[in-house]
């Protein structure tokens, strides 16, 4: 029954009570056959009913609409085999009566034969010859019908039929003679009719898409002008027929193309436009898309209509609702398309700038919004193709600056010093106003749209397609198998060409690409995979290493600069500490490991304030690894040792001075010491320095910073006070720790003293005098109370003592010609009968003090009873040493006026 809503929807008048009246004998006649069980034997009498001549209409439109209720029915699968067993008779009468001149006898049969052909079991029955003259009936009944109903039914017929695709091919072009008749017929205008009309089409594209594709032109006519059509209902299924037949119409699209562009401005935009005003945008946005798709290059050249069909567009952008903004986004896509048709188009400067106006300028506030405006925007970048390195800037830069959240306007080459030449200025000029077309030599078609650029809301899917872009920027086409081995779920569709394809532009676009990674490290880099992170920085590496290798002179500024900006980002990362230390620390390694040791070494790359001299970006990581609130967690890490050792070991090989670097390092690591609570980890750290700074003292002999007035060991000091400060004093290290620090203390004061002997303006011991008087400034009697520092400091003052030059204290002594000495030096010298042993004996004499001020004894050595062990046989050595080099009596003299009460002390308890 629900078939007569639609047949008589939209029928009006006289034709609405006739069809009234059929309803209602309609509905007598399923009363009728209710009782009626729906074999074989109950089509026989319908079917000849039917056959008979003399049977009034009445009785055979009845039987018609039994079978018809029958085959739609819930018995239909019982009734079926009866008409597919008699359809050879039945179709002869169908033939007959579709056009018989009683109207009410005709619909019947229509709708009867509707069913049936519709079905495939009947179908497949009816042979071809008489499928073909089915279809001449029905085309012939539509034509030269003069009631709305009948010719309704006839096109209804042939929009259900399940004839053969080749059988239906035959046809096609008749079919569309009739379509295109009965359009054109003003006494059959109607609603109905022309929804046929429209399902016909698409039951032709369904079963003979090659036919139709020849019939485009002319079926394309019919369809263009319904799509603005005033029912809803045609509109939606003209839009319906033209999206299915849209690869078809596109084979011929100059010709299509043709017959649109006259309808664009007499019809279709003013019909759009008022749709758009009653709250059909959707419907009009979608059908935006299809009309630029087949205009095609006509939008190159430019029309009369092509400002008005943007301003649609532009209402769509202008709109509240998030959802008809994405629609209006998602039918950009099909301009670009268009543009894209001819790359010098798509690149041109005018075309280029109407297609980032909605990108850039449209702020949207909703997280699904931007992504479908990011993703609409990506599409762009990959069309570019080839051109996006020359465009980069225009469309590239923003959109980084959208997805990442961060603004790269004014990111540049210069170090904060300097000035650069490049400009990568984001900021769009606003267009004028005023209607233009494409052909016009002095201005572009264009949206009047807000072109400001403000900072977007930060959304993490956003920020995580933002690192996916950088990717892409970085591998091209190659992050597919890079994905792959990475297991990493890409979103967006690979660049076809590489941005960076070289180290030049890679240096053109570092300063953007760099800061990018940056910020989105920061922003989101703690919930991005691992994987993603380490991809992108060790991809950032390579290309920085080749633009610093390829650059030529090392003082060329691209190269460096790409570096600097590398290591000032990776700074920012450290310091944000938004990351997790796990993934701070595999950063740096992977910077430590990707950089060559020559360039870590080197001095010529301009790595933190202008005024550090011998800055290196050794020096420069080893303060990244030192900060202080993920250091804690970086020692735990082998890895972090690993790191080290290498960037102490490419700092001390490099040009640089071995001495400055050395001391920098000691420096930072006792800034930061105190952060590391197992002193082990920091012994350790302090054994990597001085273990290589030993090495290359005995390789060089140069242990002297000073100038030729003065010299100057405060880097050899520094590496030989650090462990007295940092881990003897007020920390008990394991036994065997301390004896290997001991033993690397020894072997880097044992080639101190025998290089500060060799350079000229350092006296004789001077290396002692000074390192004793740090060491005597930073020990007091409640640090010496421990024993396992007294023990320590014993065994340190007994290598020193080893190490000392008795030459002065010998009657054969001729003071050597030293280079001038300043004021102070002479100061230093003035009342020390020891010279510079002095400071020495002050310190082994509160060393002495504190040893026999222990309360617990020793084990006493050899059976004497004086309480020595281990420290008194090394404070027995240290005495016999010294008193053994001693040969000028003054000197002795001078020394047992201050070991005399110590002394005293030692032999009462001895006596005891």
């Amino acid at each position: 029954m629900h078939l007569w809503a639609v047949l008589v929807r939209g029928v009006k008048g006289d034709q609405r009570s006739a069809c009234a009246v059929w309803r209602q004998r309609f509905r007598g006649s399923v009363r009728m056959m209710a009782t009626v069980h729906p074999t074989t034997s109950s089509l026989l009498p319908l079917l000849e009913s039917l056959e008979d001549s003399s049977a009034g209409q009445a009785e055979q439109t009845d039987a018609y609409l039994t079978i018809a209720n029958r085959l739609s029915g819930e018995d239909g699968k019982h009734f079926l085999p009866a008409v597919v067993k008699h359809f050879s008779r039945l179709g002869k009468v169908f033939q007959t009566h579709i056009a018989s001149p009683n109207v009410e006898l005709s619909q019947a049969a229509l709708q009867a034969l509707g069913f049936c052909v519709f079905n495939n079991s009947v179908v497949s029955g009816i042979p071809a010859n008489f499928a073909e003259e089915i279809l001449v009936a029905l085309n012939t009944l539509a034509v030269k019908s003069t009631d709305k109903n009948t010719c309704t039914r006839a096109l209804w017929v042939i929009s259900k039929q399940n004839f053969p695709p080749d059988v239906v091919s035959k046809k096609v072009p008749d079919i569309l003679k009739t379509l295109e008749t009965v359009r054109a017929r003003e006494d059959l205008q109607s609603v109905v009719i022309e929804h046929e009309a429209l399902n016909v089409v698409i039951r032709l594209l369904e079963q003979t898409p090659s036919q139709m594709g020849e019939g485009a032109v002319q079926w394309v006519k019919l369809v263009i002008p319904l799509v603005v059509h005033s029912a809803s209902k045609v509109r939606l299924r003209a839009a319906a027929a033209l999206e299915m037949g849209l690869p078809l119409l596109l084979q011929k699209q100059q010709d299509v193309a043709a017959v649109i562009e006259p309808l664009m401005s007499s019809k279709l935009i003013p019909e759009l436009q008022k749709l758009f005003s009653t709250k059909n945008e959707s419907n009009v946005l979608k059908l935006w898309p299809l009309f630029v798709r087949l205009l095609g290059k006509l939008l190159h050249r430019g029309g009369p209509f092509i400002n008005s069909l943007l301003h649609l567009e532009e209402l769509g952008f202008r709109s509240s609702s998030p959802i008809i903004k994405k629609i209006a986004f998602i039918a950009w896509k099909s301009l670009i398309d268009n543009f894209a048709l001819n790359p010098e188009i798509l690149c041109s400067a005018k075309r280029l700038k109407l297609l980032m106006q909605p990108l850039s300028s449209i702020q949207v506030r909703t997280e699904a919004l931007l992504l479908t405006k990011l993703e609409v925007w990506w599409y762009l970048v990959v069309k570019l193709g080839p051109n996006l390195a020359a465009n980069f800037d225009q469309v590239g830069v923003p959109l980084l600056q959208s997805a990442v959240c961060t603004d790269l306007s004014h990111q540049s080459l210069a170090t904060p010093s300097r000035n650069s030449s490049q400009n990568t200025s984001l900021g769009p000029s606003t267009p004028k106003t005023g209607g233009h077309a494409f052909n016009s030599p002095a201005a572009t078609p264009r949206m009047s749209l807000n072109s400001s650029v403000s900072a977007q809301p930060g959304f993490p899917s956003i920020q995580m397609l933002g690192l996916e872009m950088l990717l892409h920027y970085l591998l091209g086409p190659d992050i597919a198998a890079a994905a792959a081995k990475g297991n990493l779920q890409l979103s967006l569709e690979p660049l076809v060409n590489p941005l960076l394809t070289s180290p030049s532009s890679f240096s053109k676009h570092a300063s953007v690409l760099i800061s990018a990674v940056r910020d989105g490290f920061i922003g989101i880099g703690k919930d991005a995979p691992d994987a993603l992170l380490t991809l992108i920085w060790k991809t950032l590496l390579g290309y920085v290493t080749s633009a610093i290798e390829t650059t030529g002179s090392k003082k060329d500024r691209p190269g460096s600069e790409v570096l600097t900006l590398l290591l000032q980002a990776l700074q920012s990362i450290v310091s944000s500490e938004t990351l997790p230390a796990q993934r701070t620390l595999g950063l740096l390694e992977a910077t430590v490991n990707g950089i060559p040791c020559k360039i870590l070494g080197s001095a010529a790359y301009q790595v933190a304030n202008m005024d550090v001299l011998n800055g290196t970006p050794a020096l420069f990581l080893i303060l990244l690894f030192h900060h202080s609130s993920v250091l804690p967690s970086f020692v735990a890490e082998e890895r972090f040792f690993l790191c080290l050792e290498m960037l102490v070991g490419c700092g001390l090989s490099g040009p640089t001075s071995p001495l400055a670097f050395s001391e920098s390092v000691l420096g930072v690591m006792s800034r930061n010491g105190e952060a590391i609570q197992n002193k082990e980890h920091l012994w350790r750290m302090w054994s990597i320095v001085v273990n290589r700074l030993t090495d290359t003292i005995t390789q060089t002999n140069e242990v002297n910073q000073g100038d030729a007035l003065e010299h100057n060991f405060t880097a050899v000091h520094c590496a030989l006070m650090f462990p007295v400060t940092h881990l003897l004093i007020g920390h008990t290290l394991p036994q065997l720790t301390q004896k290997s620090l001991l033993s690397t203390w020894s072997r880097l004061y044992k080639a101190f003293a025998r290089c500060s002997a060799l350079v000229a303006t350092a006296e004789e011991n001077v290396c002692c005098e000074e390192l004793c008087g740090k060491m005597a400034s930073a020990l007091n009697a409640q640090a010496l109370s421990s024993p396992s520092l007294l023990e320590a400091v014993a065994s340190i003052l007994l290598v020193i003592i080893e190490c000392a030059d008795f030459s002065p204290y010998t009657p054969q002594f001729q003071k050597k010609t030293k280079s001038p000495h300043t004021p102070l030096s002479w100061m230093r010298k003035k009342n020390k009968a020891l010279g510079n042993l002095t400071t020495f004996q002050a310190l082994l004499v509160q060393i002495l003090e504190s040893f026999l001020s222990q309360d617990t004894p020793e084990t006493s050595a050899e059976g004497s009873g004086v309480a020595m062990g281990s420290l008194g046989t090394a404070l027995i050595t240290i005495l016999s040493t010294l008193f053994s080099g001693l040969a000028l009596g003054t000197a002795v003299q001078g020394v047992l006026a201050s070991l005399c009460a110590p002394l005293a002390t030692l032999y009462e308890h001895a006596g005891r």
